[in-house]
């Protein structure tokens, strides 16, 4: 059976899918809007949506520049003249008002006003729904409104008056904005542009989950923690998400992910500012991460690019659930990166480009680098289209004395990105859905310098230096990281009541490392030399997930399905001339022989799972679940990297996981949770098979896993929203029977397995202060211990997996329209609890990081500056003291120096 042939059988989508493109819709729980009406009135006008059978809608608001928008959930655009319906001028300060399709089960309502922001409210109590809205007053004071009229415009069979001319409803006026928003029938109050538009504050870095600060939609919705849409109030668990916005913002001339997420997401450690997330723990455990759903994580980390294999200009948001789950199958031990890709829009044509440069500060040699990148999006008839295309090149990077960083174990520096994201979908009549996106992601890296490596013989702590030796002379493939991803999605909100949503995907990832001299290396010295390593991983996946309401009033569901991976790994080394290496100081490499290092394996993982929820008047909100995991691993008879032969074989593993959580409303704008659940995963095959012990025969009568790890997780939290200010705070516990780490065995170029019980628990806390309508203040604090168990007494867990206490704060001001400016700070504590338990090399210190950044209107565009380390503080990341605390100098790199960026962004 092929490896795709075994992919539909087990997810059971072989003769499904077909089925259910042709099965008929029951929209007993989507409502059906069956016509817009739009009423002149003395403030403005009335929007009006009827549903077929009366029953109340629920909208959520955002607003940007000089447009008010409105998305309504559950429910579907079904008018008798097309789904889009659109009013130009429909009153006096009112540039327009649009209806349109926003996806299967939404609909957004877009009114841009003339000359300000229009203010929105809901008229309580109607059915389907009626949203009040009024220009600006200064607008509005121009034209006098005339005298009511006798019968209400709007009515059916009844044209609308004369553009332009409002007409005064008889009865009272809208009622004032009293209520939080966000419950049908409310009024939705004013809300401050969506970060990243001219005129608008900076978006706070510590939003509390579930509570968005102004400025934001009144209520989140997310996928990632539920694997269906839900609201951020309603899950029993810690949830950040970061918007486009938010994520522009944060991204410098790296273009690194996981130094944005670290400014922003609690729990998460600091930035190791390397292309690799090694060092980069969620509550001091792995992370799993995914684009769409499709898994980045693979049980081969040699190289750990997780969240570097997509580029951030192709990313609607990224959602991330802090804590052990098994929602998504293995590995998400500390929890789960989620990242959304761009979705299309409804307009017929959008555009948006932003170019952009930046260089070091301290030292502008080779430092100037540059980045530019396009997106296009519209919809025709029932087919959608989007495309993101990015280019950039980041130059030499500098630390705060002037002196260039070494390119090993730092990433970003003299790399060039390509990115490209295509996404195509088209609706299969009103109900199903069906979508193919299509990413490529390819960096490549040519620097000019290659550590020295002669420091780690020198007396007392150094810091790595580079020597520069012109471009390198490299035989074979340009270094570089390439990820390829294909998914192709299903959905069908209404399968006999059920909705369903289904993937099949294809991705492979490529690394190619750049060369260098392992031969002083304590570790892989004796075996390497002169060398470079290639890692190449396929999988084939497929995910399904069907919820089902269990009850009437759908206050009760199940989530269930299956989801099945497989995976092709496998790593070699090219091995160089050192003589010639020598001969040129380093730079030329000239392959002599490649050797196999971990030989080809195949990972496959089968999951079945089940999640309730029930929603107890929507005060009390209960969910529990179950999950049961199958992996297994192929490996064929093969030749170690020192020649040793090893018979191969199969192994099997599974693991039963479960989870329940609850979720309590004490009001609309404050709740406590808590969870129990459980995380899993197994550990890195490669590190075990690439060199086994001594006494290590064959797979199936050596190898040393015999089950999964699993973590028991608890957590309580509360949260609240009020009109000013926004918290969170979360307090985990978590432990496991049996760890996963890698222990090094002397220079034998072997890793030892150690399973020692391990326990990590902390504190993770968030605020926000809009102590006036243009201030805005806030922070985020994380505290993190861990210990494993060794002969009855518990040891610290080493600094890669535990960081420091790491406290982020900012503060933003709208200084004048249009301009707004924020300072934000990263603090990273000492740490020399595992130093002194013996789990690391040496004490951790502390260090501050304090960056700006400025917002300008210019044109019809936004400019950003953005000044990283604006003291040009000279530190040292937590990743890069850790390894110099083993004696490893040449790795002992300082952070980025004072560093300047500036982009252009533009809408058309």
């Amino acid at each position: 059976m092929t490896r795709s042939q075994k992919l539909l059988s087990s997810l059971g989508f072989a003769g499904v899918v077909s089925a259910l493109v042709a099965q008929p819709a029951c929209a007993s729980n989507i409502a059906q809007v069956t016509a817009v009406r739009l009423n002149p009135t003395s403030e403005g006008i009335e929007i009006i949506l009827d549903t077929e059978d009366g029953r109340p809608l629920q909208v959520f608001s955002a607003s940007f520049g000089e447009t008010f928008q409105a998305d309504v959930i559950t429910a579907q655009l079904r008018l008798p003249g097309g789904n889009e319906f659109r009013q130009d001028k429909p009153a006096a300060g009112i540039a327009s008002v649009t209806v349109t399709r926003l996806d299967n089960n939404s609909i957004r309502i877009k009114v841009i006003g003339e000359r300000g922001q229009p203010v929105a409210q809901v008229i309580p109590g109607a059915a389907g729904l009626i949203l009040g809205i009024k220009p600006t007053s200064d607008t509005t004071a121009r034209t006098p409104a005339p005298p009511p009229t006798t019968q209400q415009p709007g009515t059916p069979g009844e044209p609308l008056p004369p553009t332009g001319q409002p007409v005064e409803i008889p009865g009272e006026p809208l009622p004032p904005t009293a209520q939080p928003p966000g419950t049908p029938g409310e009024p939705l109050p004013p809300t401050a542009q969506p970060p990243g538009t001219p005129g608008e504050p900076l978006p706070p870095t510590a939003q509390p989950p579930g509570t968005p600060p102004t400025g934001r939609d009144a209520v989140e919705i997310v996928v990632t923690a539920t694997r269906t849409a839900e609201r951020v109030t309603n899950v029993p668990r810690s949830i950040t998400v970061v918007d486009s916005e938010e994520l522009r913002q944060q991204v410098g001339p790296s273009r690194d992910i996981g130094e944005a997420l670290a400014n922003q997401v609690p729990g998460f450690a600091p930035p190791s500012q390397t292309i690799s997330t090694y060092g980069q723990t969620l509550r001091g455990r792995n992370v799993s991460v995914l684009i769409d759903g499709v898994p980045q994580t693979t049980n081969l980390q040699s190289f750990v690019r997780e969240l570097r294999t997509i580029d951030p200009s192709a990313i609607e948001r990224i959602e991330v659930v802090r804590g052990s789950t098994a929602i998504y199958g293995a590995q998400a031990t500390g929890g789960v990166i989620n990242i959304i890709t761009r979705r299309p829009t409804e307009e017929r044509l959008s555009s948006v480009t932003e170019v952009g440069v930046g260089s070091a500060l301290t030292n502008t040699e080779d430092a100037l680098g540059f980045n530019a990148q396009h997106t296009m999006s519209g919809r025709t008839g029932s087919f959608d289209l989007t495309g993101t295309v990015s280019l950039a090149r980041s130059g030499a990077f500098y630390d705060a004395k002037g002196d260039r960083i070494p390119f090993y174990e730092v990433g970003g520096d003299s790399s060039t990105i390509f990115n490209l994201m295509g996404k195509v979908g088209v609706d299969l009549g009103s109900e199903q859905r069906l979508q193919l996106t299509v990413n490529n992601f390819w960096e490549t890296q040519d620097p000019n310098v290659i550590p020295d490596f002669s420091i780690d013989d020198q007396e007392g702590r150094q810091k790595a230096r580079a020597i520069r030796t012109g471009d390198l002379d490299i035989a074979g493939e340009t270094p570089g990281n390439r990820n390829t991803l294909l998914n192709l999605s299903y959905t069908n909100p209404n399968l006999f009541g059920s909705n369903l949503q289904s993937q099949i995907y294809y991705r492979t990832h490529s690394n190619v490392g750049v060369p260098s001299d392992f031969r002083r290396s304590t570790f892989f010295g004796p075996f390497v030399g002169v060398a470079r390593s290639r890692t190449n991983t396929e999988q084939i996946g497929g995910r399904l997930a069907i919820t089902t309401p269990l009850s009437r009033a759908e206050n009760l569901r199940l989530t269930w399905g299956s989801d099945y991976v497989t995976e092709d790994s496998r790593q070699r080394f090219d091995l160089y001339d050192p003589e010639r290496f020598d001969a040129s100081r380093g730079r030329v490499y000239r392959k002599i022989s490649e050797r196999p290092f971990v030989p080809p394996y195949t990972y496959d993982s089968l999951g079945f799972f089940g999640q309730m929820e029930w929603n107890i008047d929507d005060i009390v909100i209960l969910s529990g679940g179950i999950r049961h995991e199958r992996i297994g691993l192929n490996v064929n008879d093969y030749t170690t990297f020192n020649e040793r032969q090893i018979e191969g074989g199969d192994r099997k593993f599974n693991a039963t996981l479960f989870n329940t959580g609850a979720v309590y409303k004490i009001n609309d704008t404050f709740n406590v949770f808590g969870n129990f659940s459980q995380g899993f995963s197994v550990p890195d095959f490669g590190r075990i098979l690439r060199q086994p012990p001594a006494d290590f025969v064959g797979i199936e009568s050596s190898l040393e896993v015999t089950q999964p790890q699993k973590v028991n997780n608890y957590e309580i939290g509360i949260r609240g929203g009020w009109p000013s200010v926004q918290m969170s705070l979360a307090a985990f516990y978590n432990t496991s029977d049996l760890g996963i780490s890698f222990q090094p065995v002397g220079n034998t170029g072997r890793l030892e397995l150690i399973r020692a019980p391990e326990r990590i628990y902390g504190l993770e806390g968030t605020v926000d202060w809009q102590p006036g309508r243009t201030w805005s203040i806030g922070g985020t604090a994380t505290y993190i211990q861990g210990e494993y168990e060794e002969e009855n007494r518990y040891i610290a867990l080493d600094s890669s997996r535990i960081p420091p206490l790491k406290l982020t704060a900012y503060v933003q001001n709208e200084t004048l329209p249009g301009w707004n400016n924020r300072l934000q700070f990263l603090y990273s504590g000492n740490r020399d609890r595992a130093f002194k338990d013996g789990s690391d090399g040496g004490p951790i210190s502390s260090y501050l990081t304090v960056d700006y950044i400025s917002a300008v209107k210019i044109g019809s565009g936004l400019l950003q500056v953005k000044v990283e380390n604006l003291l040009n503080n000279q530190y040292f990341p937590v990743l890069s003291q850790y390894i110099a605390g083993f004696g490893s100098d040449s790795s002992n790199y300082a952070g980025r120096g004072l560093t300047l960026s500036v982009n252009y962004r533009l809408n058309w």
